[in-house]
């Protein structure tokens, strides 16, 4: 299908993080928002990494023209504004995501070529911050935009022709258990971070120790070091535990949903700390493991003989918090809605699933999520068969490529309108451009 709506590439922001900066020549300058030729040369890059064929740099440079002139009149808009505190939380949390995929700070510096987490924070920061600017001004300026049924029906026969043929695809429900330890399995790890506190009492680098002890893949290797921690940016526990320290404090064991901590506080500035800490994971052996499916397959059993149904059930006990809500149901991130192409989905999660019908449970089986051990129940609660995409079955999908194109000929025309009281200048190798619009109309030169 042709690109029907205005994507926030930001292709340079997001590939220079594998890319040796230099500095060079200027593309071009939209208001106080400017374009070099390592943006356009990065954005080529990554396009041709997703395996896009490149004719020339001109669509890549009036791409971020359109996007600088959102991002220049966002910033101008004083109905909006970006806070420091959630550019901040949004930095942590892709870092966090970051660590959760390389495993260590170390391994995120490597692979995105920086020297030091400051300098890869405060590059993530600038991008999240514009990014920010230019959603809430592409939010503002398509806010009344809806799709009539008129005009999803024209949407529908001006494109049939470009709809993919659709695989079999599902929507399933899932409960999951994390295993609970022992008492006596989670007083050994309490055990072990008591002992590991009076040694460093007893004159012990707190960072040795994390360094040979923690468990926590994102922190271990600095010596348990976390720097500009803010209130409210870590899971409730720790939060409590940590802003309750003073400077120089080594807190008592304590548990979280990820295992349990011992936390060294380093400094105080207001609502903000740095600190380090050591965690033990709670990881469930075989015994505990089996005690958490022996559970779940009771609950099965009470749900096949109608006792309790598949929703009941997760609302009560399931530990997925993103789905427990909801009756269980996975909302698919890519598409928007509870459907899944069945062909990709997980290999476990295919493997418990193959040969069952709608409304079938599956087994009760072990699997992963994030880093922990859980047991799972699946439920299929729909099945589409493999058809070419229609109003009929896909009608919330159809519907929303009509929004998004609908707001991205709003976004066109939004756009155009703000040329001519924009400073903008082309470097001369790019005038010869077939632009889609006069970048060159403004009337403030």
């Amino acid at each position: 299908m042709n690109r029907i709506f205005l994507a926030l590439t930001f292709f340079a922001a997001a590939f220079s993080f594998a890319q040796e900066r230099k500095i060079d020549g200027i593309v071009a300058v939209v208001g106080d928002e400017i374009i070099t030729e390592s943006d356009i040369n990065d954005a080529e890059n990554y396009a041709r990494s997703e395996g896009q064929t490149i004719t020339d740099k001109c669509s890549f440079v009036e791409t971020m023209m359109k996007e600088k002139i959102i991002l220049y009149k966002a910033k101008q808009d004083t109905l909006i504004s970006v806070g420091k505190d959630e550019i901040s939380r949004e930095a942590e949390s892709r870092l966090d995501g970051y660590r959760n995929y390389f495993g260590s700070d170390q391994n995120i510096l490597t692979n995105f070529k920086f020297k030091t987490m400051a300098e890869l924070r405060n590059i993530l920061e600038t991008m999240i911050k514009n990014q920010m600017y230019t959603q809430r001004k592409m939010s503002d300026v398509t806010k009344n935009v809806d799709v009539s049924p008129e005009y999803l029906k024209d949407f529908y026969k001006t494109h049939e022709a470009e709809f993919p043929y659709l695989n079999e695809e599902i929507e399933y429900a899932q409960i999951f258990l994390y295993p609970e330890l022992t008492a006596e399995h989670k007083q050994e790890l309490i055990n072990q971070l008591n002992t590991i506190k009076k040694q460093i009492e007893e004159g012990a680098s707190f960072a040795d120790m994390a360094k040979r002890n923690s468990q926590d893949p994102g922190s271990a290797e600095n010596g348990g070091l976390i720097l500009n921690v803010r209130r409210g940016q870590m899971v409730k526990e720790f939060d409590a535990v940590a802003f309750g320290l003073d400077e120089g404090q080594i807190s008592e064991p304590f548990e979280t949903e990820f295992g349990y901590h011992i936390v060294y506080l380093e400094k105080k500035r207001g609502q903000i700390i740095d600190l380090r800490h050591i965690l033990l994971m709670a990881v469930p052996n075989r015994e505990e493991i089996r005690t958490a499916i022996k559970k779940l397959e009771d609950l099965k059993t009470e749900i096949k003989a109608d006792k309790i149904t598949f929703s009941q059930v997760a609302l009560k006990y399931s530990n997925d918090k993103y789905t427990k809500y909801n009756g269980g149901l996975l909302s698919n991130q890519q598409t928007g809605d509870n459907r899944f192409e069945k062909i990709k989905l997980p290999t476990k999660i295919l493997y418990n699933l193959s040969g069952l019908n709608k409304g079938d449970l599956s087994e009760v089986f072990e699997d992963k999520e994030g880093n922990r051990t859980v047991v799972k129940l699946l439920k299929i609660t729909d099945v589409i068969a493999a058809h070419k995409m229609n109003l009929e079955i896909d009608y919330n999908r159809i519907k929303g490529f009509a929004q998004k194109t609908k707001e991205n000929e709003i976004i066109e025309k939004w756009v155009e309108s703000q040329i001519p009281t924009t400073f903008i200048t082309i470097q001369d190798e790019y005038k010869k451009c077939n632009f889609s619009v006069d970048w060159l109309q403004t009337k403030t030169r």
